[in-house]
């Protein structure tokens, strides 16, 4: 069990991930990033994590034992005494809270200088882009795969090629799952959308740093701008491989309904049973609290996926 704890007390400061002995490790770590911080009127943010959040954390774990999984916190923050639903996630050793400050992060990489202009702050979805970025400057740093907050792993990416992302439509790739290895034509990979970021930002426009950005990139690297033809050959994409909608993406954002709804569950269920993972689209959050005993497509995936927290949840997922 490890919560980056400076101190053996139940309420300590994470480390900081460039400062601390236990690094991730390069191609071997799966990451998760937090951006959302409250320290006022307190120094320190709290360690709080919902019960969808922790269930993603925890589904990468049970499914990949042989890859830690580091979750990056962009604000100092403090563990408190008890949690159940924290305790849960840190009952697998793979587990990793770490601080990361968003300067040193950057230092040393593409977007160092750019960064000092401030250029990123002026918008309208600044959390957004600072996650979109965040992301980008650790595959940047360890290589390795990158996940959001509202995604579910059903099963492991162990035996998968290390550069990939996911097709979310026809015409669009998502970045909310993101696979890059740590050196060679990942690096590289990295290293290119870290220039287009900061040479192309639009702090206003939404979407144009994270998911339009893969599809720019794309376009350039595989010569085409259809996305199932990127699909179809990655060879043409120099090795990164584009999964089909079904891999991450098989219910839409205009579809979100069908995972809390009991009546869809035997129809989401199917459509999902060969999926890597599922999305929910943590960005419009209009169905919480959740009963545990609902037999929603959602909380039976979630049973089965994340067990340990589903069972310190009580009767209300959230």
């Amino acid at each position: 069990m490890d919560d980056g704890s400076t101190d053996p007390k139940d309420q300590s400061i994470l480390k900081d991930v460039l400062s601390s002995e236990d690094k991730p490790v390069s191609g071997q770590t799966i990451f998760f990033i937090e951006t959302k911080c409250d320290c006022s009127p307190y120094k320190y943010n709290i360690l709080n994590f919902t019960a969808h959040q922790s269930c993603a954390i925890e589904s990468a774990a049970l499914h990949h034992s042989t890859y830690e999984i580091f979750v990056l916190i962009a604000c100092p923050t403090i563990r408190q005494q008890t949690d159940p639903i924290l305790d849960a996630m840190l009952s697998y050793k793979n587990v990793k809270f770490r601080y990361v400050n968003l300067w040193r992060f950057a230092e040393g990489t593409p977007v160092e200088e750019w960064l000092k202009k401030d250029d990123l702050f002026r918008s309208r979805y600044l959390m957004v882009n600072i996650s979109d970025l965040l992301r980008l400057l650790t595959l940047y740093r360890y290589g390795g795969i990158y996940l959001d907050e509202d995604v579910i792993m059903f099963r492991s990416f162990e035996n998968e090629v290390p550069n990939f992302m996911g097709a979310e439509t026809n015409t669009s790739i998502g970045n909310s799952v993101l696979g890059l290895e740590p050196d060679g034509f990942g690096h590289m990979m990295a290293e290119l959308l870290l220039n287009d970021f900061q040479r192309n930002y639009l702090g206003n426009v939404w979407a144009h740093n994270g998911p339009k950005l893969l599809v720019r990139m794309m376009t350039q690297l595989c010569g085409t701008k259809d996305v199932n033809v990127m699909q179809k050959d990655r060879n043409l994409c120099h090795g990164i491989k584009v999964f089909n909608i079904n891999a991450f993406y098989e219910v839409n954002w205009k579809e979100r309904s069908r995972f809390f709804d009991p009546n869809s569950a035997y129809e989401t269920l199917e459509r999902l049973k060969n999926s890597y993972a599922m999305h929910t689209w943590n960005h419009i959050k209009t169905n919480w609290p959740f009963s545990v005993e609902s037999r929603s497509a959602y909380m039976q995936l979630v049973a089965q996926h994340c067990p340990r927290v589903f069972a310190a949840t009580g009767k209300y997922f959230t």
